[in-house]
């Protein structure tokens, strides 16, 4: 008999993550169905509510809309930016000069340094909350996935910000590149050497060193 479809929910941040990831996790995750939850926001730092309790809501959320048990859906997966939270206080510079946070990979620099600590204390713990959580509420598997420290940056090795306009350019360059070829895309992780650790837990091991989470 053949395997059941079920539904994977893949939880980002932006619509750049979905532009450029969805046709390959459809592709990766094929026969099984695919639909993109996009937060419009960052939910690790903006949101005062238990960082557990959101991707439950989601997740509830999700299955009103498609009128599904939780025996319908296979996985739930998240996606983030890392935006540098796991660095040391000391590599957040005070730079008065600046209107806005600027990073490197050897810091982070801002007019204000305090709000900046606050900040990355913050997602620091939401994400090593969700870490832990390898099961949601009724058994559903539940895993959260890094970019480091942001798509751009991870995916195309730009330092600076950029447009949406430039974002969305990249996010459907990055698609048109592995959509439907799904070994390039683990290669590419292998050559390009962006995968720290060798499995889950020691890529998050990995990236709480120093400053890994700029780079």
């Amino acid at each position: 008999m053949a395997e059941r479809r079920r539904l994977i929910i893949i939880i980002v941040e932006g619509k750049s993550e979905e532009n450029a990831l969805s046709s390959l996790m459809k592709c990766l995750f094929s026969p099984d169905e695919v639909i993109f939850h996009i937060m419009n926001g960052d939910m690790m730092t903006k949101n005062q509510k238990n960082i557990t309790r959101i991707v439950e809501s989601i997740v509830g959320e999700e299955s009103r809309r498609y009128g599904l048990q939780r025996s319908d859906i296979k996985a739930v997966i998240q996606l983030t930016d890392t935006d540098g939270c796991f660095i040391p206080d000391e590599y957040i510079i005070e730079d008065e000069s600046l209107s806005h946070i600027e990073y490197t990979e050897e810091c982070i620099r801002t007019p204000f340094p305090l709000s900046i600590q606050q900040r990355n204390s913050k997602r620091r713990r939401n994400i090593l909350t969700l870490i832990s959580h390898r099961l949601l509420k009724g058994k559903l598997p539940y895993s959260i996935y890094y970019f480091s420290r942001n798509i751009e940056h991870a995916l195309y090795g730009i330092e600076r910000a950029v447009s949406d306009s430039r974002k969305t350019d990249l996010a459907y360059e990055f698609s048109d590149r592995f959509s439907y070829n799904t070994k390039a895309f683990k290669d590419y992780l292998e050559e390009e050497d962006i995968c720290p650790g060798d499995d889950y837990q020691s890529s998050w091991e990995a990236l709480e060193n120093d400053r890994e989470s700029l780079r």
